[in-house]
């Protein structure tokens, strides 16, 4: 689609009986769906065709209408997809995968009095002060103060750093130096690369040089794999740490055998619990390939919003569905449970330790949960 276009996308079949007749509810949806993190439209549409195959397609016989924006993972691009989305009249929208893209609408959406709901990992989301932001995911900051103490609680004493640009990447980096800072384990370097890079072999060397005993590596996807690999093939042999980017088959496909003992943070895992096994089979069946954190996020997200527009009722204001958010509790995820704070953060935060061994991940630790 065009740069900031919107296409519309009914839903499917009514959750009661007959088909669904009524004026449509419309939802908004952003994410890149064209460019390098494409990927994440194509997750967004699964989770949403899961979503209301399970929890119903529409509400009181009123139809759920996605209206898809493309936001390429670039603010501006995402300004110009909210503008189009906010003209059918949406009583709520889902976020962005990218940060940056967020804050850039999220203005916007307060402005006009419409909910966004979030899956988004960067703290900044929800401490700007909007009445009309939810959170489904641990944040940056909920998950790297615990993660970080786990690192640091494991001995070393001269961490490395290396992280992009971008304002996920800064806010990602600075809460984990902030986590191992706290735990008594001060980074010794910090590197930093544009997202657009593809050779990383001055910060890598930059981490050797300075002798670490461990290192943080934080990425989007593709960028951390590519990350990982090079740092490997130049000999960096110390244990790799990363962000809930590492733990997906994204990151796998790019970091190949490398990823091999790679360490993570993530609030997902297939085998953290009965739940999560048994939804992690029916989405591999239906859609061919494994979810990871960001299609769960997702896919929560999708749920969440139907949940509160069913309480809300098919005749809501946006306003009304935003007040739904604040006492919603929604039970039965696969990350467990979904109730939020009064900023909008998620109230009780699932966070794990996984790791990769012979290509799929595997659960190490949990250190919160709801």
């Amino acid at each position: 689609s065009s740069s900031g276009a919107a296409t519309s996308s009914a839903s499917g079949a009514s959750s009661g009986a007959g088909a669904a007749t009524g004026i449509p509810i419309v939802v908004g949806v952003i994410q890149p769906y064209t460019g390098a993190e494409a990927y994440y439209g194509k997750y967004e549409d699964n989770a949403w065709t899961m979503a209301m195959a399970t929890y119903g397609s529409s509400i009181d016989g009123h139809p759920i209408k996605l209206v898809k924006g493309d936001s390429k993972c670039a603010p501006s691009t995402a300004v110009s997809a909210v503008r189009t989305i906010l003209a059918d009249k949406p009583v709520v929208i889902n976020a962005p995968d990218c940060s940056a893209d967020t804050w850039a609408i999220l203005p916007i959406t307060t402005a006009a009095s419409v909910p966004l709901v979030s899956e988004n990992l960067a703290p900044d989301v929800t401490t700007k002060g909007s009445a009309y932001v939810w959170r489904v995911q641990s944040s940056d900051a909920a998950t790297n103060k615990v993660f970080g103490a786990y690192v640091a609680s494991l001995g070393y004493k001269k961490v490395g750093v290396i992280h992009d640009t971008t304002s996920y990447g800064v806010a990602n980096a600075q809460t984990m130096v902030d986590g191992l800072t706290a735990a008594g384990s001060k980074p010794l370097s910090e590197a930093t690369y544009d997202i657009s890079a593809t050779d990383y072999s001055g910060q890598i060397l930059q981490l050797k040089q300075a002798g670490v005993d461990a290192a943080y590596i934080e990425g989007y996807d593709q960028q951390e794999g590519n990350l990982v690999k090079q740092a490997r093939s130049l000999g960096l042999k110390v244990p790799i740490y990363g962000p809930t980017t590492a733990s997906d088959g994204t990151f796998l496909q790019a970091a190949g055998s490398t990823a091999e003992g790679i360490v993570f943070a993530t609030s997902f895992l297939p085998d953290w619990s009965a739940g999560a096994t048994s939804f992690s089979a029916k989405w591999q069946k239906e859609f061919g390939y494994p979810p990871n954190m960001d299609s769960v996020g997702m896919y929560q997200a999708a749920v969440t919003t139907i949940k509160a527009l069913q309480k809300a009722g098919a005749s809501a204001t946006p306003q009304q569905v935003n007040s739904i958010f604040k006492d919603l509790q929604v039970t039965g995820l696969p990350e467990g449970s979904v109730s939020f704070t009064s900023t909008g953060d998620l109230a009780k935060p699932l966070v794990m330790v996984g790791k990769w061994h012979s290509g799929k991940t595997e659960l190490v630790k949990i250190l919160t949960q709801p």
